[in-house]
C-alpha cells in the first residue's frame, strides 16, 4: 500500500513489519539480540512509529486521541535529533543524524537534570516525549500477541478483547476517564478479528507468518526500552 485518493500515505503491515525489523540499536545489533537494557537508534525507531500511527487509523474514531499523541511525539524526537546533531551541521539523512541512539539524547537529560521538563521555551523533555511513545509501541506489541493467542486453535477470544487487553495493559493508566470512555465505545464498534486482520491488508495466508514476525520484533524492543527506563528511574516522569 501506498498512498491513498488524496494522497495521504495508507497504512502498509508488510511496511510496519520491515521498518521494526529494521531497528538496530548502537552496536548494530536488533531487539532480538541485545540482552540488557538499552534504548535503539533514534530515526529507524521513529520511522516505525509513522506506521504505528497509521494503524491507529483502523482502531476507531475513539483511538484519535491516541494516534494525534503518537503523531505529535514523533515529529517532538525528531526535533530533538536535529537540535543533538546540528553543532555537526547534520541533516536528517546524514550518518551523524542516522546513528544518533536515543540513549544519548535521554543521558544528557539526565545529567542535565531536565527529564522532567515540559515547560516552554525548552519544551517537552526528550526523556518525556519517548517514554509516551513507548506506551504506543507497549500497546501495539500487546495487541498482536493477543491476536496471535486469539488465532490458536479452540480460542474464543475477539478483537475487542484482544484490543481491550491491551489498552489495559499499556494506555488505560494514563488517560484521564473521558479518553478512557472514548476508546471504551471505539472497542465496542470493532469488527470481527478477521475483518480487521484484513483491513490492514494482511492476507489469510500470511497471517500466521506476519504474526510471528510481530512477535519476534516487538516483544524483544519494548523489553530493552522498559528495562533501561527502569534502571534509570524513568518509568514515572510525569
Amino acid at each position: 500500500m501506498g498512498a491513498g485518493r488524496d494522497g495521504a500515505k495508507t497504512f502498509s503491515f508488510e511496511r510496519m513489519l520491515e521498518r521494526f525489523e529494521a531497528i538496530r540499536f548502537r552496536d548494530g545489533k536488533s531487539a532480538g539480540e541485545v540482552n540488557d537494557a538499552a534504548l535503539p537508534l533514534a530515526e529507524p525507531y521513529l520511522d516505525a512509529m509513522d506506521e504505528v500511527t497509521l494503524l491507529f487509523d483502523h482502531l476507531g474514531t475513539g483511538f484519535g486521541f491516541v494516534r494525534a499523541d503518537v503523531e505529535s511525539k514523533t515529529a517532538i524526537m525528531r526535533e530533538h535529533v536535529a537540535k543533538l546533531t546540528s553543532g555537526d551541521g547534520a541533516a536528517k539523512d546524514t550518518p551523524a543524524a542516522v546513528n544518533t541512539a536515543l540513549e544519548e539524547l535521554v543521558e544528557r537529560e539526565m545529567a542535565a537534570g531536565t527529564t522532567r521538563q515540559n515547560k516552554p521555551p525548552a519544551g517537552p523533555s526528550a526523556a518525556r516525549t519517548l517514554l509516551r511513545l513507548m506506551w504506543a509501541t507497549k500497546f501495539l506489541a500487546v495487541l498482536m500477541e493477543e491476536l496471535a493467542a486469539a488465532y490458536a486453535p479452540g480460542s474464543k477470544a475477539t478483537l475487542k478483547s484482544c484490543v481491550s487487553n491491551a489498552y489495559a495493559a499499556a494506555l488505560a493508566e494514563h488517560h484521564g476517564r473521558a479518553i478512557r470512555m472514548g476508546v471504551a465505545v471505539a472497542v465496542n464498534l470493532l469488527p470481527h478479528k478477521d475483518a480487521f486482520v484484513a483491513s490492514l491488508g494482511v492476507a489469510v495466508e500470511r497471517r500466521d507468518e506476519y504474526l510471528a514476525r510481530v512477535q519476534r520484533s516487538f516483544g524483544p524492543l519494548v523489553k530493552r526500552m522498559y528495562a533501561y527506563y527502569e534502571r534509570n528511574d524513568l518509568l514515572t516522569l510525569p
